[in-house]
């Protein structure tokens, strides 16, 4: 793989993240969401198992530390993910999701000392403004509950593409896919065995239709195919440039929200003036702050003169 071939890929499985939150709400409010991740987990590891077997040879403790680390950052965003875009309009948690890029500096700043530079100060507060007109000017839009929890899942995924950006250049991505994987069902499931307990509730498994063509689309687009893909591309794509890419889930959100609402017979939601606005912001905001693209308008500038 590469660079190119890398920043198409993070474009293709962002167009699946883009669209699966319409599948996440025909997951029944009866279902516990530690059930629901088991069960994606550990069907998305046996996919990639299957695939990358021979990867187990190459195995070692310092990567299963690794995949350990990664695992938790991913389900602790899952777990807020599935709290908050259950609950909200689809295109406001591709749109809160994808502000996890406001993290990153503050993060890099905290563990490594990396000061912000300019345009990544401008470029959070076009992000922050962006969030705001998403909302229709509505403070308290960004305030909900559920929209509280998406937030707590940025925290979560920042942390997971920084780390996924410095154990991808000298770690094998198959295992570290597998790894995380693997992990994530047993955290899952102990946290869904644990819930049983307490609420004295049966570990029954829904038969519905609707939550099996949820599973299976998470199965193998969001757990199989990102997650592998993601983590070979990031050998190749920073971590801004990564984030860059992702922002784009916001607009494809926007487009085929209605598009999905007529193919799943779910309800439309309504594209607002302040939604497109909002969301070109943000998208805006990252541009301003990715290094390669500021210099690729630099040169443009300076041969234009």
């Amino acid at each position: 793989m590469n660079k190119l071939e890398a920043n198409v890929s993070l474009f293709v499985i962002t167009f699946f993240a883009a669209i699966q939150y319409v599948f996440l709400k025909n997951i029944p409010s009866s279902v516990s969401h530690f059930a629901y991740l088991s069960i994606t987990n550990l069907i998305g590891f046996i996919l990639i198992f299957i695939v990358f077997f021979g990867e187990l040879f190459r195995l070692d403790r310092k990567q299963i530390g690794q995949s350990f680390l990664l695992s938790l950052e991913l389900f602790g965003y899952n777990i807020f993910m599935l709290m908050g875009s259950t609950e909200v309009d689809t295109t406001v948690s591709a749109c809160v999701l994808s502000a996890y890029f406001i993290f990153i500096p503050i993060y890099s700043y905290l563990l490594f000392k990396q000061k912000p530079t300019k345009n990544t100060i401008t470029a959070l507060c076009v992000v922050t403004f962006g969030l705001f007109v998403f909302t229709g000017l509505n403070v308290g839009g960004l305030m909900d509950i559920h929209v509280l929890f998406l937030w707590i899942g940025d925290l979560f995924f920042a942390a997971y593409i920084l780390t996924t950006e410095r154990l991808t250049v000298k770690s094998n991505p198959s295992i570290l896919a597998m790894g995380q994987l693997f992990f994530n069902f047993i955290f899952a499931f102990a946290a869904w065995i644990g819930q049983s307990l307490y609420r004295g509730e049966s570990m029954e498994i829904p038969n519905a239709p609707e939550f099996w063509g949820s599973v299976l689309f998470i199965c193998f687009f969001i757990r199989g195919l990102y997650g592998v893909i993601q983590i070979y591309a990031q050998r190749y794509v920073s971590a801004f440039n990564t984030s860059l890419i992702f922002s784009t889930e916001i607009l494809m959100t926007i487009i085929m929200s209605p598009i999905l609402s007529r193919i799943f017979d779910t309800e439309k939601e309504s594209i607002t003036v302040f939604k497109v606005i909002g969301g070109i912001l943000i998208v805006a905001g990252i541009l301003i702050a990715d290094p390669s693209f500021n210099d690729y308008v630099s040169r443009r500038f300076s041969h234009a003169k």
